[in-house]
């Protein structure tokens, strides 16, 4: 059958809609209370190093949230899971207007980050169990939009509102959409098997918990190495150990949270990794251009975001025509082809790193959103279409989990590149050291991309051998 034939149903469709709208109101977040931080620290009388709580604590509980994904998606209805996750990001949206002092704004965030961590799996299970086949690369797409427009967006809208309205108003315009968002999710998703009396795996919680809650932390305070050593390398000990213990306890439970035969399929594992490097790849840029318009090139926050806007809304537009080519033409094609432009990207931010100007930072940002925005949603959709139906929902929550664990990896080891030439003992304006820390951020970041394209390559070729 022709992919024009298959119609999706209007009322699936709109359950989709409504569960992406619920994801993006969770990654917009991320990055736009990022820019606000001065705000903030002026409203409570907080320090950097307490700020960045905001962003640390809801990553800590997104983290550890989505890997139950597949636990949840099994044991509760869908449509249960998207109002409780709803109503947690809408409860804390409400705490965050009306915060009183900087404890109750944290707390709004951790409410968030519950909310986030139990919603953004939801769009994708949808697509993967009752979108038809046909149409499931147009619908990954669509998913990817979100995913990659919602943070990359995020400096733009948090730098407009913030300077015009105030930081309390980017909760503030979320409220509408979150209200129309549960009741468009109400009314439209439906079941499709009856939930399961799946034993809960407390152990495997305790250790997936502690695992994220050890790495994520390491990782976003890794800049701090220095004046914390003794925490840091507990937190990346904690992490390691109980990633060991979690691997352990899945090979031998009778009903895992990770069915771990998953990672014995090679083109699934390689499209896996290249999707986390991705992810770190985008939020790592996503960090380092704001930061070097506002403090190397001297620009205002809102002008940054401008600046920003072409490349991330191509990255965010090449969702659904990636996705739609992948539908018509596979996926070998797009995904190279979108991994070469965001390594081109990186490699050119790299090689003219202490020279970047205006004009530069638009140019080489439009290339590697259009090779982020085609690789992205497309790199998921393959990586869970090589594995069999009853392991897709392992899938889902392992793309899900590591996007948001490469949130804090690629973010937070641009920062400490950044801070460590900052602090450097020399001569050189505070413009020039941040360029020059920017620039190994980049070389940071083309590593990963080299690595990246490689492992996109090897499992296009591992799947062709089986397929043979």
């Amino acid at each position: 059958m022709n992919n024009n034939e298959v119609k999706v149903p209007a009322k699936l469709a709109l359950s989709v809609v409504a569960a992406c709208l619920v994801s993006f109101c969770g990654l917009i977040t991320e990055t736009a209370v990022n820019i606000a931080f001065p705000a903030v620290m002026n409203t409570f009388s907080v320090s950097t190093e307490m700020v960045q709580w905001l962003t640390t604590g809801n990553l800590l509980v997104v983290a550890m949230i989505t890997p139950l994904s597949a636990f949840l998606q099994k044991r509760f209805k869908l449509k249960q899971l998207f109002i409780f996750g709803t109503m947690c990001f809408i409860v804390g949206t409400v705490v965050a207007i009306f915060s009183a002092n900087f404890a109750l704004l944290l707390l709004a965030r951790l409410i968030q980050g519950v909310g986030t961590g139990i919603g953004v799996p939801i769009a994708f299970c949808i697509i993967l169990e009752q979108i038809p086949f046909e149409k499931v690369g147009t619908y990954m797409g669509y998913g990817a939009l979100v995913s990659a427009a919602a943070p990359a967006l995020g400096p733009t809208y948090g730098g407009i509102i913030n300077q015009i309205l105030g930081w309390r108003y980017i909760f503030v315009i979320l409220m509408p959409v979150l209200i129309f968002t549960l009741i468009l999710g109400t009314v439209t998703i439906e079941e499709k098997h009856e939930p399961e009396k799946v034993p809960i795996d407390i152990w495997g919680i305790i250790f997936i918990m502690l695992t994220f809650l050890g790495l994520v932390y390491g990782f976003a305070n890794i800049a701090a190495f220095g004046k914390n050593p003794v925490v840091e390398t507990a937190a990346f000990v904690i992490g390691i150990a109980a990633l060991i213990l979690f691997v352990n306890h899945c090979r031998k439970c009778e009903n895992p949270l990770i069915d771990m035969n998953i990672f014995k399929n090679i083109p699934f594992v390689c499209h896996l990794v290249a999707f986390f490097l991705i992810n770190a790849i985008m939020l790592g840029t996503s960090f380092l251009l704001p930061n070097y318009l506002q403090v190397a090139l001297l620009c205002e926050s809102m002008i940054a975001g401008f600046m920003l806007l072409p490349g991330a809304g191509l990255n965010a537009l090449m969702g659904p025509f990636s996705g739609a080519a992948l539908d018509k033409i596979g996926a070998k094609f797009p995904i190279l082809v979108g991994t070469g432009l965001m390594t081109i990207g990186v490699i050119l931010f790299a090689i003219f790193g202490m020279k970047l100007n205006t004009a530069m930072i638009i140019g080489f940002y439009i290339i590697f959103g259009i090779g982020c925005g085609t690789a992205f949603g497309n790199t998921m959709t393959v990586g869970n279409l090589r594995l069999p139906v009853g392991q897709k929902a392992y899938g889902n929550t392992c793309f899900n989990t590591l996007m948001q664990f490469a949130g804090a990896v690629g973010t937070s080891v641009c920062a400490a590149f950044v801070s460590a030439s900052q602090m450097q003992n020399n001569s050189l304006s505070h413009e020039v050291k941040t360029a020059a820390g920017s620039r190994y951020g980049f070389i940071f970041l083309l590593i990963l991309a080299v690595l990246c394209l490689i492992l996109q390559i090897i499992g296009f070729k591992k799947h062709e051998k089986t397929e043979e």
